[in-house]
């Protein structure tokens, strides 16, 4: 399900009401600054991953004076247009009703597997230089959708930890800490598995678009994978067993899949080190770009790309060459602009362009 049909936005941010029939290619939204043009960019993200890019707080989404805000999407396979679904959000500021098909689903994976969307902002430079946080999320966004069942130690592991933790800074007897030791260790060897045969996948595509996007990098990228714990473990068991007392001082686990981080490499370099901060922004246009690629060759299906502010981005000449990658990669993609001249359109057919003003959405 990767072709995004149409898209309603109601009382989100200042938008009180817009519709979108987008096109299969590029959709186009030009505006001035504050005019709403990030917020079509992150109502299609919310709608898709569950959480905003920009605010953590559901009021925060709603507008002024509303109680809530709902966005809806159509979507359909891009090779059989006839299999579609309909998938709605609505938020209050203290609940969130998820729908598919005009039936009410639990999970936000339900709507995450029908809606694979990418994300380039003016912050996507952050993946590189942050903690390793962006990076976990990055992979695990890619095993979901390459592997069904990497989502139950996932989540095994992610409930094991909250419990340990809780255990950690409650400072009850070991004995009940170590009640989640076995579930934490199981559910983490299977989430690293995947997270390494992942990363082993997507290198050879990475190293095709770092050559494509920044051909004076002379030396080839290496992707290494930590896995959250000395890379010389025999017993991760034995590991946490024998820093139960440091954790108990810390009050957290220190290791585990929680902790696992991949690092890029030019030559035995941090690519932090040796990129400018133009580089490190096309550096993160290579990892979703092979990331996309992986992703339609595994799935069948391309992604959806949203790049909030391209000209911010990215000069002239990458621009160009972005958007002929995502045509070559028959990838539907969403971008914001501040004027239309600065994206070169290279198929007219396969555009659609609409201007915002204070909110309001008007196609040209």
């Amino acid at each position: 399900m990767t072709q995004l049909l149409q898209l309603n936005i109601e009382q989100f941010r200042n938008c009180q009401s817009s519709h979108f029939q987008l096109s299969k290619g590029l959709n186009l939204i030009i505006g001035e600054n504050a005019a709403g043009k990030t917020a079509i960019i992150e109502a299609v993200w919310l709608l898709a991953t569950g959480r905003s890019f920009r605010s953590q707080k559901n009021h925060h989404l709603i507008r002024h004076q509303q109680s809530q805000c709902t966005l809806f999407a159509e979507v359909a396979s891009s090779t059989d247009t006839d299999k579609r679904h309909k998938l709605g959000m609505q938020k209050s500021a203290d609940s969130t009703l998820l729908r598919v098909d005009g039936d009410n689903v639990k999970s936000q994976t339900e709507l995450a597997k029908l809606l694979p969307i990418q994300l380039l902002t003016p912050e996507s430079h952050k993946l590189l230089e942050e903690g390793p946080k962006a990076r976990r999320q990055f992979m695990d966004w890619g095993c979901f959708h390459q592997w069904p069942e990497f989502m139950p130690p996932w989540r095994n592991y992610q409930r094991a930890l909250k419990q340990r933790n809780q255990a950690l800074k409650k400072k009850l007897p070991a004995a009940q800490i170590q009640l989640w030791d076995q579930i934490l260790v199981d559910s983490a060897l299977q989430v690293d598995q995947y997270r390494r045969q992942y990363i082993d996948d997507l290198t050879p595509y990475l190293v095709t678009f770092c050559q494509a996007l920044m051909p004076e990098i002379e030396f080839e990228v290496r992707c290494h994978y930590r896995a959250g714990w000395p890379k010389n473990t025999e017993d991760l068991s034995a590991l946490l067993q024998a820093n139960l007392i440091k954790d108990q001082q810390l009050g957290h686990t220190q290791y585990g899949a929680h902790r696992a981080d991949i690092r890029f490499r030019f030559n035995n370099q941090e690519a932090m080190q040796i990129l400018s901060r133009g580089q490190q922004k096309l550096f993160v246009c290579a990892l979703l770009l092979a990331q996309a690629s992986l992703h339609e060759k595994v799935v069948n299906e391309p992604v959806i790309m949203l790049i909030d502010d391209l000209p911010a981005e990215l000069d002239a000449n990458h621009r160009l060459k972005l958007l002929e990658l995502l045509q070559l990669l028959n990838i539907q993609h969403i971008i914001t602009t501040t004027a239309q001249d600065l994206i070169p359109i290279l198929d007219a057919e396969t555009t659609a362009i609409w201007q915002i003003r204070k909110g309001q959405v008007s196609a040209q």
